[in-house]
């Protein structure tokens, strides 16, 4: 299973992997500052550790928090990301029509902006 760790004000995905009795972490992808993980980052990671489970709504949500220290998400914020990755789940429906599918992927990208700005603004 991945997490994420931070460093400073970057994130990194990690995994814990076991060899001869030995643990160690191997860096899966940087997640740099923003509020979405790429889906590139994530085909990436998938194509490069596909024995890896990676729980993608945890690690937005983990991104979302912040590095320690960071202020608590406001209750609005926390709606926004929810609503957000409802959409971006919907949006890889293969039943829907490629441009609805791009409406809905719009429309998370315009919440993930408004989540900014209220981290902004706070």
């Amino acid at each position: 299973m991945a997490f994420v760790r931070w460093r400073g004000l970057c994130a990194q995905l990690l995994t814990t992997v076991y060899d001869k009795g030995r643990s160690r972490q191997v860096l899966l992808a940087n997640l740099h500052s923003g509020y979405t993980v790429p889906i590139w980052i994530r085909t990436q990671v998938q194509e490069q550790f596909p024995l890896v489970s990676v729980d993608w709504s945890q690690v937005e949500e983990a991104l979302a928090k912040g590095p320690p220290g960071t202020p608590e998400l406001t209750q609005e914020q926390w709606d926004c990301l929810r609503v957000e990755q409802a959409l971006r789940a919907w949006s890889e429906n293969p039943h829907l029509v490629r441009s609805d599918a791009s409406i809905l992927k719009a429309a998370a990208h315009v919440l993930a902006n408004r989540r900014e700005q209220i981290s902004l603004n706070a």
